[in-house]
Parts: C-alpha cells; structure tokens; sequence
C-alpha cells in the first residue's frame, strides 16, 4: 500500500507509524525535550507493544501546542490527522502516553482524542517560574492552565506516575491531585526520569503492556510507593515557597520553609536535598553532609544527591571518600557529565594530569554545550 492511500506517510521527520494487522489498539508515544528529529522516547520498548503505534516528537521544544510537523501544520491539523488514523485503522480504544514535554502533550492530546492517558511527570500549568516549559515556550502562546479546565471536563481516568525527588514534579501533580478523575502515584527515590529508572527495574514494559491491555495502572507494581496522596494543601504551600526560594538562592528562607515540610514528613527527601544543598552553598559543610546523607538514606540511587555528598566531603577535605565516591557516581551513571568534571578536578590537584585530561574529554563529550567543561579541557591539553 502507498503512503498516498494513507492518511499520512508511515514515516516523518515527528513521526513513525507501526500497523499491526488484527490490532483494535492505538498507542500514542509523545517524547520529552531536546529530541531531534526521527529520534524518539519509547523507542525500543514501544516497537515491542503488539499494537498500532504511533512515535511523536516536538524538536521545537513547544510542548506540541503547534501540533506534529510531520502530521500537520497546527494543533488542529495535527488532531484531524490523528483522528484520520483513528478512523482509518478502526480503532475502537486509543492509549496516549507520555514523559516531561510529552506528558503534557499526552494529556492535551490525549483529551482531545478520548484516549486512556498514563503521563510520567509533566507541567500542568505552562510557563511557571524555574519551569522547564518557559525557558523554551514561545511568549503568550496559550493560556498557561489551560489544561486544568480541559481535565474537569474529561470523562476519563487520566493517571501520572512521578518521582518524590524532584520538588517541581510534586508541584506539578499537585494541581490536578484533587480532580476525581486523576489517579496519581508518586515514588520514592526517583527523580524526574521515571521511565528510565522503571525500565532499569525491568518494570516499565510490564507497566506499558498492563496499561495498554486494560488501561489501569496497578500500584501494585511497585515497592517504593510514596506518599504523595496524604501531602496536604500547607505541605505543597510551603514545598513550593522552599522550592522557589532554592531557585533564586533565597536560600535561608528555602531552608525555614523546607523545615517546615520535615516537621510533618521527616524523611521527604527533595526537603532534605534542598536544605542540604543550601548549606553546602552557603559553606556550612557539616549541617550540609547531615542533610544531603539522610536525603541518600532515602534515595540512594539518586545521582544528584550523590554528586552534592561527593562535594560536600571534598570541601571537608576528605577527598579520599569523595574521589571514590564519584568513581561508584560514575559506574551507575556513566553518562552524568559533571561527575568527569569534578573526577578530573580532583585528579589535578593530585598531580594526575593525564587521567584528568580524560576525565574532562568525557565530561565535554557527554555535554559540548558546556563551555566550562571545553575550557577546561583545552586548557590542560594546550598544556600537556
């Protein structure tokens, strides 16, 4: 069969289209951030789903408020296109989901198509302060909740799985947390890519399978629930003052208001990261350590929390441990470019020039972006 028989060709720069033969099912994959062009989440596992699937990306970073390049030149040509598959392949139930930008766009998108949404984390509401959706999103491009009316309206059960480690992604789930059609569970020791420490669980094809098949998400699932459905509406008050205030290096009153989540959950980890970073960075190394090692009690595969530990026992001046630290830093996370950076820091000040050369190649290889890291670099080879 051709494309042109087709309401749209199988394959574009945004999209790529599997027909399963006897398949009543489609399953909408909506990919995060910073994805170019033919390259999309989901990938291996989505191809694996006996389904119709549908692989789409936004290398605009517009959160697809523009629509699918490849599937149209709007949001509403984009829709159109998609019910047309809908239509085309005789799909009786549509599954949208989605991580990060894609999240958003699962919901959105998922809404307009009556599908059975799952989102990892995602904005609820566009264009907030220290949002990831306002470094990116064209000025005034759409009314920044909109999609909070569109959910009170929708006659589905939308559900969000997201980690605890990440103050923004509570913040996020927090606004939608009260509608009788979203079911949301959040975990312990997972930051903002869910999916990826899922699918190094071996859970996220179970997970995505089970959700196609009935299009329930079974909590049961996990071992590391978290507590997101008791936080009340002063808890996420003062996690989103500490939040913000942590951002703009407020960082005396990030702590006061971060203490003030602890008094009711001792061990909510992103309140125990926040203060401790907040003292790491105001140079009160021994309140920093006590914080940062009780948040990695918690969540101790947390790559962030690790590297701050690691930081904090150098300026300690136990550079024994931190080096080390970094090193088992490295092994479960090898493409965490700052992890390099620091390695090679500390191997200079060692007098291991040449291993530190190394360590700085991977870091800029891992994040060319970063001009400190191509400083760095070039500046030690120029020397050696």
């Amino acid at each position: 069969m051709s494309d042109s028989e087709l309401p749209s060709p199988l394959k574009g720069d945004n999209h790529s289209i599997f027909i399963r033969s006897g398949s009543s099912k489609l399953v909408i994959l909506f990919s995060a951030i910073n994805m170019k062009e033919n390259q999309f989440n989901f990938w291996q596992l989505g191809r694996e789903i006996d389904e119709n699937i549908i692989f789409v990306n936004d290398p605009s970073n517009q959160w697809y408020l523009n629509g699918i390049p490849s599937l149209g030149t709007s949001l509403d040509q984009t829709i159109f296109c998609l019910r047309k598959w809908i239509d085309y392949l005789g799909i009786k139930d549509v599954y949208s989901v989605g991580t990060s930008m894609g999240g958003h766009a699962a919901i959105h998108y998922g809404i307009e198509l009556n599908a059975n949404i799952l989102s990892f984390p995602a904005e609820t509401i566009l264009g907030e302060q220290h949002s990831r959706s306002i470094k990116h999103l064209e000025k005034d491009i759409v009314k920044k909740d909109f999609l909070l009316e569109k959910i009170a309206h929708f006659n589905k059960t939308i559900y969000m799985i997201i980690g605890e480690s990440t103050p923004k992604d509570l913040i996020n789930a927090s606004y939608i947390r009260k509608f009788e059609n979203v079911k949301i569970h959040s975990l312990l020791g997972v930051d903002h890519y869910v999916p990826s420490v899922i699918s190094r669980s071996s859970k996220l094809y179970t997970l995505l399978t089970s959700f196609v098949s009935d299009g329930l998400i079974e909590k049961d699932l996990f071992s590391n629930l978290g507590n997101f459905n008791i936080y009340d509406d002063e808890l996420f008050s003062d996690l989103t003052e500490s939040y913000h205030n942590f951002e703009s290096d407020n960082l005396d009153k990030c702590i006061a208001c971060a203490e003030k989540v602890l008094v009711k959950f001792p061990a909510f980890e992103s309140a125990l990261y926040m203060i401790g970073d907040s003292y790491l960075q105001k140079e009160e190394y021994q309140l920093a350590m006590d914080y940062l090692a009780r948040a990695i009690m918690i969540a101790p595969n947390n790559a962030d929390y690790l590297f701050k530990y690691s930081h904090t026992l150098r300026m300690l001046g136990d550079k024994k441990t931190s080096l080390h630290l970094l090193d088992i830093l490295i092994q479960k996370f090898p493409n965490y470019a700052k992890a390099y950076y620091a390695r090679g820091n500390m191997q200079v000040e060692e007098g291991n020039e040449s291993a530190a050369l190394e360590s700085f190649k991977l870091a800029f290889s891992l994040n060319s972006k970063n001009e400190k890291f191509e400083n760095r670099y070039l500046k030690l080879l120029n020397k050696i």
